[in-house]
């Protein structure tokens, strides 16, 4: 058995080679997580690109994802995105197994859906728009089961895409804005048939969140796997990995501020075209489910306060000024 410093993220077996596609682990540093699971074969992730963050990240844990309701935000920021099923292609059908989506717009605090129901979506896809409000943003979610009493069951990969550009058209004025990431995931299965022949299962969910140049801001996976061992990197710590045993119920969920400083007329761009969330999962005998949801949010924009430095000229006329005063003050004195 491996140890704690054993090897990173491993990628994830692909079973049913001529159902699954392959899609390799994502590297990426992240800072806490409350979570329950039943762990896999230990290990730590590899040396990879660190987070870079332009702002503060401050995370905290059990939240339900729900959209926050307020007022507009200042015109001068401009933040346009977008959320979409699976960019690489249509969903595959699953064999003997169900599989389901949603992916949700949130603008002025009004909410538009198109769903996913089997391989046919329904709705307009990709949602696109620009956001106004606190509380206006995108959202993905996905869920998937299969019980394989007769025969093999199949869900391929359910790829989730996000994309978001932040834009400060003051000429003057710097901004903080704040965004709210929150997730939720769970996958679990169960082995009927122990025998050399039998596939197994597995189910595995996945979430992270990038900047346009690749930059990781946020990672979180976890593979329940009934023959070759769980997996589980957890949102808050994901450089090693915390799971262990055969199968079973893995989940975890939080979620997480980005807070990005914008200064005047510059751009900021999230996702670079990877998908940010992934689930999928396949039974040889036994069952296997997950669930994963995502829900990106503006929490707050804030305009920064610039001091102004005063000019030389000024600076000098201010000292004359305090040095007649001082002048009139001993004059005074010396008369009294």
């Amino acid at each position: 058995m491996e140890t704690n410093s054993g090897p990173a993220r491993r990628p994830t077996h692909n079973y049913f080679a001529k159902y699954q596609e392959e899609n390799p682990m994502k590297t990426v540093n992240s800072l806490h997580s409350a979570t329950t699971h039943s762990a896999a074969r230990p290990g730590k992730r590899p040396s990879g690109t660190r987070t870079s963050l332009a702002a503060a990240v401050a995370l905290l844990l059990g939240s339900q994802i729900a959209p926050a309701h307020a007022a507009s935000f200042d015109p001068n920021i401009v933040i346009k995105g977008s959320a979409e099923f699976d960019s690489t292609g249509s969903p595959f059908e699953p064999i003997n197994a169900s599989q389901s989506g949603e992916i949700t717009r949130i603008m002025a605090g009004i909410t538009s859906t198109t769903t996913l129901n089997g391989a046919a979506i329904n709705g307009v896809d990709p949602l696109t728009g620009t956001l106004t409000s606190i509380g206006d943003g995108f959202g993905i979610k996905f869920n998937a089961n299969g019980n394989a009493d007769n025969e093999p069951s199949v869900v391929n990969s359910l790829f989730g895409d996000y994309s978001l550009s932040l834009q400060n058209n003051s000429a003057t004025d710097a901004f903080l804005v704040n965004l709210r990431f929150e997730f939720s995931q769970q996958v679990d299965t169960t082995d009927s048939v122990k025998s050399n022949t039998d596939n197994g299962e597995f189910a595995h969910a996945q979430v992270a969140l990038r900047k346009q140049d690749s930059s990781e801001l946020l990672f979180a996976s976890a593979l329940s796997d009934t023959q070759l061992g769980n997996q589980q990197f957890l949102f808050t710590n994901n450089l090693v990995n915390s799971a262990s045993g055969l199968g079973g119920k893995l989940s975890d969920s939080g979620f997480l501020i980005l807070s990005f400083l914008l200064n005047p007329g510059e751009l900021l761009q999230l996702g670079d075209g990877s998908p940010e969330v992934l689930l999928r999962g396949a039974a040889d005998s036994g069952v296997f489910s997950g669930e994963v949801a995502t829900l990106l949010t503006v929490d707050s924009v804030v305009r920064q306060r610039t001091e102004t430095v005063p000019e030389p000229e000024t600076l000098l006329l201010t000292g004359i000024g305090l040095a007649s005063l001082l002048a009139s003050q001993r004059r005074n004195r010396a008369i009294a």
